[in-house]
């Protein structure tokens, strides 16, 4: 995640729906002032920032974990000045997280990433390391095979047409390398969450999906985002690629006159079995 990457998440990272979403899986979780927690795929700090209110912490840790040292930075600079020696700041990657947790932690918190995740199984088993007997881990997601409410559908399918029309029609010589493939098209269902978590040895202690509505802004921020860039319009270069989807979702707002369009969140938390 580049420095120019980081600020556009934030952007979307600070829009009130995903900070509601967020709010609503940290609140899950119960968290008390002297625990240990982890926010895992801490980006630009935007949930660590949420924990950190929820706790006020007195005696406890945040550990904002985070594999993209500008997004890492951005985090420091906010956070830092604010909550002082309670965060620790760590550059890692899910898969080895429990190289990086020095004392077991109370809670594990992975909002909107998981689906990033490529050896899942491996990030199971690194989490529940990093976890107490019987802590909790917590994550949420809205790219998964339910994200999108049936009715939503011509949505989606009218966005990437306008998306490839506009990038074939400013491009006739360039051709897509349709190889190309991220970890985020990959898509599980509830079920497979479900059985990858009790694979792992977690138990589920809640699970829903919450509908959330994204408004124009919200799909124009979230098409910055490179992760999502390329999982939308795979082979095209990232910079035409956030050009087109945003053209793309403006002109689908405008001729299907939307205000907003609903998308599901998988919002979890179990606990270690």
């Amino acid at each position: 995640m580049t420095t120019s990457e980081g600020d556009s998440f934030r952007r979307f990272a600070s829009l009130p729906f995903y900070t509601a979403v967020n709010r609503r899986l940290v609140e899950m979780c119960g968290l008390r002032p002297s625990q240990t927690v982890v926010d895992l795929g801490a980006g630009t700090g935007a949930v660590t920032a949420l924990i950190l209110e929820t706790m006020h912490p007195e005696g406890g840790e945040v550990v904002a974990v985070e594999p993209s040292e500008s997004a890492l930075e951005l985090a420091r600079r906010d956070l830092q000045e604010r909550w002082g020696a309670v965060v620790q700041f760590v550059s890692g990657q899910a898969e080895n997280l429990s190289r990086f947790v020095q004392r077991t932690a109370d809670t594990v918190v992975f909002c909107n990433a998981i689906h990033l995740v490529e050896d899942k199984r491996r990030m199971l088993h690194e989490v529940s390391e990093a976890l107490r007997e019987r802590g909790l881990f917590a994550f949420n997601s809205t790219f998964f095979d339910g994200a999108q409410p049936p009715d939503t559908m011509p949505f989606y399918v009218m966005w990437v047409r306008r998306a490839l029309r506009i990038f074939r029609e400013e491009n006739p010589e360039m051709r897509r390398n349709k190889e190309e493939r991220v970890q985020a098209r990959i898509q599980l269902s509830v079920d497979e969450y479900r059985r990858l978590l009790a694979e792992g040895g977690f138990d589920v202690q809640h699970m829903e999906l919450c509908p959330v509505e994204m408004s124009l802004e919200g799909l124009e921020a979230i098409s910055e985002y490179e992760l999502f860039a390329k999982g939308a319009l795979p082979g095209i270069p990232l910079a035409m690629a956030v050009d087109c989807l945003k053209r793309g979702v403006a002109d689908t707002f405008r001729e299907q006159n939307l205000t907003s369009v609903t998308r599901n969140w998988l919002q979890v938390v179990a606990v270690k079995a």
